[in-house]
């Protein structure tokens, strides 16, 4: 009878050892994170080029949340995407809404956007970046 305890105590010991050295050594976040930017990377060119206006919206929408959560990325093939767009689109609200994005992903270290979670409309994010410009960038000094 002690030899099943003495086991089942040496099991437990074991199973309790390996989840601290496991639960000590985390998990990698930073390639968790390029691993997700690669990702949006690869979803967010197609998508702009979509014919559904609320496919091309919201994904304006995400690349400035991308932006706002990996800056440190390269978005110069975005950027291109998003002022093409914003010159060839024939919808007005997704012209300024890539402009938008686009003097944003340019100028992120001087606009800063505050997400919001659970919202239906997201216009409030362009918002944001509007009234930045209009304050801080497009100020005139005299």
């Amino acid at each position: 009878m002690k030899a099943i305890y003495r086991s089942m105590f040496v099991m437990l010991f074991v199973v309790v050892i390996f989840s601290l050295t496991n639960y000590a050594q985390g998990n990698d976040n930073a390639t968790g994170k390029a691993a997700i930017a690669k990702k949006a990377f690869e979803v967010c060119p197609p998508s702009l080029n979509s014919d559904i206006p609320g496919i091309v919206e919201s994904t304006i929408y995400n690349i400035i949340l991308i932006k706002k959560y990996y800056p440190s990325a390269d978005y110069s093939s975005i950027i291109k995407k998003l002022d093409k767009l914003a010159e060839t689109n024939s919808d007005p609200s997704i012209r300024f809404k890539a402009h938008l994005a686009s003097i944003y992903l340019g100028f992120s270290d001087v606009i800063h956007v505050q997400p919001m979670e659970n919202v239906y409309s997201h216009e409030y994010i362009y918002k944001q970046i509007t009234k930045q410009l209009g304050n801080e960038l497009l100020v005139s000094s005299k």
